[in-house]
């Protein structure tokens, strides 16, 4: 008996300590995990896999043999280690470390092999086996993995798979091989085509027996074994016949292959053309993959735009699944480009820590506004009517206002030892020295629509007014004062006269010398010296979503931009070249981010509490 499978794989994302692939010879199938934690899991994984190919240039013969070579193998940095060889109609199965292996028969799911284990067994034609590693085992549960068998092919189902690796965390590095029995040819028809062999017709003396030899191995290359044993079957009976002679047939054979030869030319011709514009290819590639390797660092974006062009040549050619030798390099090269590109963007999947729950200091308290500068945060509870300072760095918090003051209360900045807040009736300034609270150091204006943000910098305060599309100014005064104390001036208009943007879409402001608005468009704004100064953000892997906000300030280097739709932070420089992400699950709904690059800490607001992030 001979197994005849089909097989698919399926790759998670690698880092540099994970890394995970599946194994594919001509005569036995596996897949490897690495971790390392130096950072050289990629090097090490390909250097199992050549030792690996090398082992299955003679296929094992026997359960032995096959342990034999997973044992010579095995090293302290392989997580997992499972190899499949099938030998006839016997599959031969090998685990070494944390991998596993499924049997699907049917609608049933059982595990076969589990840890450092070995099994043999026959196989049935339709069986499917899940051969994987642990980072595959410990992120998809057995229900996940069968709820994506839908009659469907296993490329199909390997494509499913993948998906739901690449998007659950702690996948990095998890690998699989999806193994269907496709057919099982049963040894009786190779002893069938033997015999067959025998009553074939042999030439005369004057026939030329080269032609038979070369119709014959023309015939193998291009007929699977039950055609040829048809072929014979017809070839028998047609020599049973009264009409037939050998003359006749060696001249029938003669023409079959003038004809046969003039096919095979034209093929010829369609292969070199193919090969040619494969090799092409491939040169293009590599070519792209070179020199996006080698911007990287100078410049990430074109960096990375060379390699998605490297990854868009190769991505037909692999989808063929071509078995030559370009096949492979193009296969190899792909692996390569795909590689670095996911690790070029710099994607760091993340699960937010609770920093604060203000709910601690006052019962029933939620936080819907907060307000970093340096190392103090103010935190405000709208509808409690309550003001907390939180230490970002010691995570100590008080009570520092509430009351009647803020009745009607919005928004907070804080600046220096002040707690600024905003309400209908003007603006209270509360000192943390001595949690003093000063009722209307700015009085309502008569000029305000509606102010959806307020942020203090230079001592100076800011008010987005979203409904007059207008950023109002008050500077920080100690003129007509006392001395020790501090007012604003009267109301100015920040943005130059003849600048007149469309502000009713902006979410939030962010100051560091230049005003920075978020939008719901998609886009950040940015505001210099009173005349817009555009800003381009380019180089991210997937586009922005519509609903933005923007954090920064003259402390920090990078513009942090929450994009609310796709449930991450996304990382700019101040020109508007991509830098890195984080990315969490979708059931934390962030509105308010602040970044502290000093405490290499990104702050998240969502459902009341103060979430917090460590910056790579």
């Amino acid at each position: 008996m001979i197994v005849h499978p089909i097989v698919a794989s399926v790759v998670g994302q690698v880092t540099d300590t994970r890394w995970g692939q599946v194994l594919q010879t001509p005569h036995a199938y596996g897949v490897v995990e690495m971790y390392t934690p130096n950072g050289y899991a990629r090097e090490r994984g390909i250097a199992v896999l050549t030792e690996l190919t090398n082992a299955f240039a003679s296929p094992p013969v026997s359960l032995g043999g096959l342990t034999e070579i997973a044992d010579r193998v095995m090293r302290d940095d392989i997580v997992s280690l499972v190899l499949l060889v099938p030998v006839g109609s016997t599959l031969y199965m090998v685990s070494r470390g944390n991998g596993k292996v499924y049997l699907k028969r049917g609608e049933q799911l059982a595990i076969l092999l589990t840890q450092s284990q070995s099994l043999s067994g026959d196989a049935r034609v339709g069986d499917v086996l899940i051969v994987a590693t642990a980072g595959f085992v410990q992120t998809l549960s057995s229900d996940e993995i069968i709820s994506v068998f839908d009659h469907l092919t296993p490329s199909e189902v390997a494509e499913k798979l993948t998906m739901r690796l690449h998007e659950k965390e702690g996948g990095e590095g998890g690998a699989a091989l999806i193994f269907q029995v496709g057919e099982v040819a049963p040894d009786e028809e190779l002893e069938e085509e033997k015999k067959l062999d025998e009553v074939m017709v042999r030439p005369s003396p004057t026939a030329p027996p080269m032609l038979l030899h070369r119709a014959k191995a023309v015939g193998r290359r291009v007929t699977t074994l039950k055609q040829r044993i048809l072929l014979r079957k017809i070839a028998a009976m047609i020599r049973k016949h009264p009409a037939f002679s050998v003359q006749r047939v060696v001249t029938i054979i003669v023409v079959s292959l003038f004809l046969l030869s003039v096919v095979l030319g034209i093929r010829h011709q369609q292969l070199a053309g193919t090969r040619s514009a494969l090799t092409e290819t491939l040169t293009e590639a590599q070519h792209a993959f070179d020199e996006g390797m080698a911007l990287l660092d100078l410049n990430p974006v074109k960096g990375r735009d060379r390699l998605n062009q490297a990854k868009d040549l190769l991505a037909p050619v692999v989808s063929k699944k071509l078995q030559s030798a370009d096949g492979q390099k193009a296969n190899k090269l792909y692996a390569e480009v795909v590689d670095n590109l996911t690790r070029s963007m710099h994607i760091t999947k993340v699960t937010p820590s609770v920093f604060y729950d203000v709910s601690l200091l006052k019962q029933g308290a939620a936080a819907t506004e907060l307000s970093l500068f340096e190392d103090t945060m103010g935190v405000l509870d709208m509808n409690g009517k309550t003001v907390f300072a939180v230490g970002a760095s010691s995570k100590s918090g008080s009570v520092v206002g509430g009351g009647d003051t803020l009745t009607k209360v919005s928004h907070i900045a804080v600046y220096g030892d002040k707690v600024y807040v905003w309400t209908q009736n003007g603006i209270s300034m509360i000192r943390l020295s001595d949690q003093k609270t000063v009722p209307n150091v700015i009085p309502a204006s008569s000029e305000w629509g509606t102010i959806s943000q307020m942020v203090a910098f230079g001592g100076n305060l800011y008010l987005l007014d979203t409904q007059k599309s207008r950023i109002w100014k008050y500077v920080a005064t100690d003129k007509g004062l006392p001395a020790g104390r501090q007012g604003f001036s009267e109301l100015f208009e920040y943005l130059n006269p003849d600048t007149l943007p469309d502000l009713s879409k902006t979410t939030n402001m962010a100051i560091d010398g230049s005003v920075w608005l978020g939008t719901t468009t998609g886009t950040i704004m940015r505001f210099t010296s009173g005349k817009e100064n555009p800003y381009v953000m380019q180089g991210a892997d997937t586009p922005l979503g519509a609903n933005l906000e923007v954090s920064t300030d003259d402390s920090t280097k990078m513009v942090y931009v929450l994009d609310a739709d796709h449930h991450r932070v996304v990382v700019f420089d101040k020109d508007g070249l991509y830098m890195s992400q984080y990315v969490w699950e979708n059931t934390l709904r962030v509105t308010e981010i602040a970044a502290s690059e000093s405490l290499h800490t990104l702050f998240l607001l969502a459902d009341g509490k103060l979430y917090s992030v460590t910056l790579q």
